[in-house]
């Protein structure tokens, strides 16, 4: 019917939640942005009004006074991989003691993508940015740079900041697994490398792995070397497959991913192949499973919750106007020596 007004009552407002907690609204502006000011009964009085009326603060509107609106983006390649759910998970703990709330996003492993999430989150004012990766278009780094926020990288120590890093260097890392494979008799060490073209983590583990070889006068052959188009368990067996095929004389094999190298594992076992008797198999990341696999897998484990932890401390300690000891923190890397290698 023309004219018919809407049954539902339009949103609760501030000062609907003074009024039922008998308080200003400027003290239900304080009771909901710095807690700390307020008395307890009085913050008990303000929490309770906004529960019953179903209130939701408008951060923004208050950002534009207080200049902070209590967010942190942060931005991860993809959402199904669970090293990175364990970094996103530290920093969401330490940001939400102290009153921050994590804004999460995935750019599929595109840097034009990311470009746009970061125009996109940018817009509804972040006090800080947290990014899983190094890569960035120029433009994405303009924006970064101009927003005069704190931001923090991860995923490699190599390159300019935009402006802090925590992370761990994958050339050394990968140049210290190879250099374990060779210390262990191996000489003819194959490698099977991730996605580059997505991650250059991968390329500069690559790196490390020549220049293990060549430090120690092992000559590299291409012929030892499979780029995987996916990164999967599939990936993995069809790499060893290929590799040993062409190759028999192969004795060890790097996988720049556990999820490959758990692929080749039990592509071993389905031939009847010992390991390491046959090929020796090392990975990179000790997730969860390497340690239970048959056998259990060689890999490097990352600290990806110190990461998380640190990441966000650092963005809390630049809100605050805390001086920094360094603006890049080099977390390292363990090499977790087990049966497969």
């Amino acid at each position: 019917m023309t004219g018919a007004k809407d049954p539902r009552p339009g949103p609760a407002r501030m000062e609907d939640v003074a009024r039922r907690a008998r308080v200003s609204t400027a003290t239900v502006s304080r009771s909901l942005r710095t807690p700390e000011r307020v008395s307890e009964r009085t913050r008990r009085r303000v929490h309770k009004a906004v529960r019953d009326l179903g209130y939701v603060h408008n951060l923004v509107a208050g950002s534009l006074a207080a200049n902070r609106t209590g967010i942190i983006a942060a931005l991860v390649p993809t959402f199904d991989n669970r090293d990175y759910a364990k970094t996103i998970h530290a920093t969401a703990e330490v940001l939400r003691a102290a009153g921050y709330h994590l804004l999460l996003g995935h750019h599929g492993f595109s840097a034009n993508q990311e470009e746009a999430l970061i125009a996109a989150f940018l817009g509804r004012r972040p006090d800080g940015f947290f990014l899983h990766g190094r890569q960035h278009t120029p433009g994405a780094v303009q924006m970064l740079r101009s927003s005069g926020i704190p931001v923090v990288e991860s995923g490699d120590l190599a390159g300019r900041p935009v402006d802090m890093v925590v992370s761990y260097s994958n050339f050394d890392a990968a140049k210290a697994l190879t250099y374990y494979l060779l210390e262990k008799g191996y000489r003819r060490i194959a490698l099977v490398c991730a996605p580059w073209r997505e991650s250059e983590r991968h390329y500069r583990r690559w790196r490390g792995y020549r220049a293990a070889l060549r430090e120690q006068g092992v000559a590299y052959s291409a012929r030892r070397f499979i780029e995987a188009t996916v990164l999967s368990m599939d990936q993995g067996a069809e790499a060893l497959n290929t590799l040993l095929d062409h190759d028999p004389h192969i004795d060890a094999i790097f996988f720049t991913s556990d999820v490959l190298a758990i692929g080749a594992l039990l592509a071993c076992q389905r031939r009847g192949w010992p390991i390491p008797d046959r090929v020796a198999i090392a990975g990179f990341d000790d997730q969860d499973i390497a340690s239970r696999t048959i056998p259990p897998l060689t890999t490097v484990r990352l600290p990806r919750e110190e990461i998380g932890r640190i990441a966000g401390q650092m963005i809390l300690d630049r809100l605050a106007g805390r001086d920094l000891k360094s603006n890049v923190v080099n977390v390292g890397f363990q090499l977790m020596e087990r049966e497969s290698a």
